[in-house]
C-alpha cells in the first residue's frame, strides 16, 4: 500500500463530526465491526454525507490513522535532539508523548487496537509502515548522538527508543492502576515521570554513573 500523504483537514463541521464519530467507533468496535451507516448515525449526518467526504470506509480509516502518525512526526520527533542536551531532550519528548496520548485518547486507542488485533483489511500495512517510519526517525536521532559523542557508542538505539515509547504507552493504558500503586507514585505526575524516565535511560542503574542527581533534574 502506498503511504498516503497527509491531507488538509476538511473545514466542514459535518466532516469533523464524522471523524470524531468514526474514531470512537473504530476504537471500540474495530474496522470490521463498524459500518459507514454506523458512522453516519453516530455523527448525526446522512450516509450520503459520509461518502461525500470519504469515498470508502477504508479511506476514512486511513485518513484518521495517517493523520495521527503524521502528527507524531511533526510534533514529537523533532523534540528528540540527541546532539545537544540528551537528558533534557528525552525528558521533553516523554512528557510531550504522554500529553499527546492523553489528549488524543480516541485516536490512540484506535491505533492500540490495530496494533494488538490487526483486523483483516483495516489498514494494518499503513499502521506498520507509518509506525516503522516514525520509529526509524527516532532511532536515527540517537545514532546522530552516537556519532557526535553525546550518546554512548555501545548503546542500542533501537532498544532505547522502544523502552521510551513503550513506557509512555503503558502509563497511558494503565493510568488508573498506576495511580493506585504506591511503588509507581512517581508516574502519577507527567513531569516527574518524564524526568525520572529520562534520567534512568540516560544514566542507567549503575552506581556512580550519574555525577549529580539534583543538578540533572
Amino acid at each position: 500500500m502506498a503511504r498516503p500523504t497527509r491531507r488538509p483537514r476538511p473545514p466542514a463541521p459535518g466532516a469533523r463530526r464524522i471523524e470524531t464519530a468514526a474514531r470512537r467507533l473504530f476504537a471500540n468496535r474495530g474496522f470490521a465491526g463498524t459500518s459507514m451507516a454506523d458512522i453516519a448515525s453516530a455523527a448525526g449526518v446522512s450516509k450520503a454525507t459520509v461518502f461525500h467526504h470519504y469515498r470508502s470506509k477504508r479511506r476514512l480509516y486511513e485518513s484518521l490513522v495517517g493523520d495521527a502518525f503524521a502528527g507524531f512526526r511533526e510534533q514529537l520527533v523533532p523534540l528528540l535532539n540527541a546532539e545537544g542536551d540528551v537528558q533534557g531532550s528525552l525528558r521533553e519528548f516523554a512528557a510531550a508523548h504522554v500529553e499527546r496520548l492523553t489528549r488524543m485518547q480516541g485516536t490512540m486507542r484506535l491505533i492500540a487496537r490495530e496494533m494488538l488485533s490487526g483486523d483483516a483489511g483495516s489498514g494494518d500495512d499503513l499502521v506498520s509502515g507509518e509506525m516503522s517510519r516514525n520509529f526509524s526517525l527516532l532511532v536515527e536521532a540517537l545514532r546522530r548522538g552516537q556519532a557526535s559523542g553525546t550518546v554512548r557508542a555501545d548503546a542500542d538505539p533501537g532498544l532505547a527508543i522502544f523502552l521510551l515509547l513503550c513506557s509512555s504507552w503503558f502509563v497511558f493504558q494503565t493510568s488508573a492502576l498506576v495511580r493506585r500503586n504506591p511503588d509507581l507514585a512517581i508516574a502519577a505526575s507527567t513531569d516527574t515521570y518524564a524526568a525520572e524516565l529520562a534520567r534512568l535511560l540516560y544514566f542507567g542503574l549503575a552506581p556512580g554513573a550519574e555525577p549529580d542527581v539534583k543538578e540533572s533534574s
